[in-house]
């Protein structure tokens, strides 16, 4: 009798540096589960195009209202109702995936314990794995789910995983001559925007970094979402020699430039997670986010945070709060000096 390959369902539901994190547990999987299908806000699903290992990517209708999203939502159901999935691994904690867990009926029904949650939800699933601490990265404690279902045994999580197409590199390379970046200089990504302000370093302090980094004689681009040029282009005009921006770049593109670039520069956003995941050496700058939880994955990094080491006024760092005193400004990023941060660039950028 010949063995079937396995389904496997995954569902997150958040950020897209989640669904970048969730390219450990797609590896962890067991070979026996060829292929992975997954549940996806519509901004990540970019990054499941991205793996080899995903087949289907089923994206929830957040754009519909009404009756229109009912029928959406219905007609979700049904297309996973039809797969026949033996294993269902819900790494949020929202409704949806304790809802699927019943209705798929799968062998096999994996999430982790939650507070925020009561019987019905945990009763939903055949394992629970241990509630999220701020101890361990996110990525160990995702590929727990599969661990708590006797999946996966290794001590350490896989690293993440992205895949860029040769098409993509080409597109690249095209768009990097035609800005004069063909060349034998080191080139540099800076992301320095997010969507929560109070993650951010002072644009004043962004201008200085590149300008050092120019008077190197090393190429720097500042990426970032369409969301986020109105800080990237405060940065431009402050920089006396100046930097690239890439204005239209998709995620996939994106992806592109962080896999050719010799360093990427950046703080606690999306940017840490696609680094880590293209394998480009890092340097990624944390504020008031614990990067125990959310740093580098893997690979060559270096994470860059004031602490009580530096002054004693920075022992609360990381608080997890939006800004010091509520105001969305964190002084352990305004107070950071930028000629560090230029220095541990250029030495990642020598080792």
């Amino acid at each position: 009798m010949v063995n079937r390959t396995k389904q496997a369902l995954f569902l997150k539901t958040k950020n897209i540096g989640d669904s970048i994190i969730l390219t450990a547990s797609i590896a962890a999987l067991p070979a026996s589960y060829r292929f992975v299908d997954v549940v996806c806000l519509p901004h990540s699903e970019a990054i499941f195009k991205m793996n080899k290992r995903v087949r289907h990517i089923f994206v929830i209708p957040r754009d519909k209202k009404g009756l229109n999203k009912i029928s959406a939502y219905l007609n979700l159901f049904k297309r996973l109702f039809n797969e026949h999935y033996d294993l269902l691994a819900h790494f949020s904690i929202d409704w949806r995936g304790a809802l699927l867990a019943r209705f798929l009926s799968v062998d096999l029904s994996v999430s982790r314990r939650t507070d925020s949650r009561g019987s019905f939800w945990h009763k939903s699933f055949n394992f629970l794995a241990p509630a999220l601490d701020h101890d361990r990265p996110i990525a160990e404690q995702d590929v727990d789910l599969l661990r708590s279902a006797n999946l996966y045994k290794k001590t350490s999580a896989p690293a993440y995983d992205l895949s860029i197409s040769s098409s993509q590199k080409s597109k690249l390379n095209r768009w990097l001559k035609n800005h004069d970046m063909y060349s034998t200089n080191k080139l540099v990504v800076i992301h320095p925007s997010s969507r929560w302000k109070f993650k951010e370093i002072p644009v004043t302090s962004w201008a200085k970094i590149i300008d050092e980094l120019h008077s190197q004689k090393i190429d720097v681009v500042i990426s970032g979402s369409h969301d986020d040029l109105r800080t990237n282009e405060l940065i431009f005009d402050l920089c006396e020699s100046k930097p690239v921006l890439t204005k239209d770049f998709s995620l996939i593109d994106t992806a592109a430039l962080y896999e050719r670039a010799d360093l990427v520069l950046t703080i606690d956003s999306m940017s840490t997670h696609l680094a880590s995941a293209v394998k480009t050496p890092l340097i990624s700058i944390f504020g008031p986010t614990n990067e125990k939880n959310w740093g580098p994955w893997k690979g060559k990094y270096k994470v860059i945070g004031l602490s009580a080491k530096d002054d004693e006024m920075f022992a609360c760092r990381p608080c997890g709060q939006d800004g010091c005193e509520g105001t969305k400004v964190s002084q352990c990023l305004v107070q950071l000096d930028p000629k560090m941060v230029t220095h541990q660039a250029l030495l990642m950028l020598k080792a």
